[in-house]
């Protein structure tokens, strides 16, 4: 009985696991993410579903070559910059987002960026983020040099 329950676990958290990398393959625009979560934090759930979500995730080398077609080599814009600058206060102090979710300087790298706020005239730029009421995007930053993956959603 015990293996079977074991074996089941093993089915349901294999598939929770591959869901949320489809999700995340998804959202970035990236065909067959092979990578592996390391951590996933999800505050969602506030009002109106306020909250961000952030996970990070090993990759080895085969995400390089879309990665590199596809997405913006680092740094990041300056308008999205501040996003990731704003400090957050919680009951843990007041944190921007690297310091929140441990996401080291990372200096050779690219980015995704999808502004999903509903008025953006142009959903893969960053400009006039910091003068809106709200903020919803998602942004992914890819360590080419460790081949970690961070994604990022911001919704407020």
């Amino acid at each position: 009985m015990k293996r079977i329950f074991c074996g089941l676990l093993i089915i349901i958290l294999t598939g929770c696991t591959n869901s949320e990398i489809n999700n995340i393959s998804n959202k970035l625009e990236i065909d067959n993410l092979n990578c592996q979560i390391e951590e996933s934090i999800d505050t969602h759930g506030g009002f109106l579903g306020d909250g961000d979500s952030f996970v990070k995730l090993n990759c080895n080398d085969s995400q390089d070559t879309e990665i590199k077609i596809n997405w913006q080599e680092l740094p990041l814009s300056s308008e999205l910059q501040n996003v990731m600058d704003m400090k957050y206060c919680d009951g843990k102090g007041c944190l921007n987002v690297y310091e929140r979710y441990q996401i080291p300087n990372i200096t050779k790298g690219y980015y995704y960026f999808l502004d999903r706020y509903s008025e953006s005239t142009n959903k893969k730029s960053a400009e006039n983020i910091n003068n809106r009421a709200s903020y919803n995007f998602t942004l992914g930053i890819y360590d080419s040099v460790n081949k970690i993956l961070y994604f990022y959603e911001l919704d407020t």
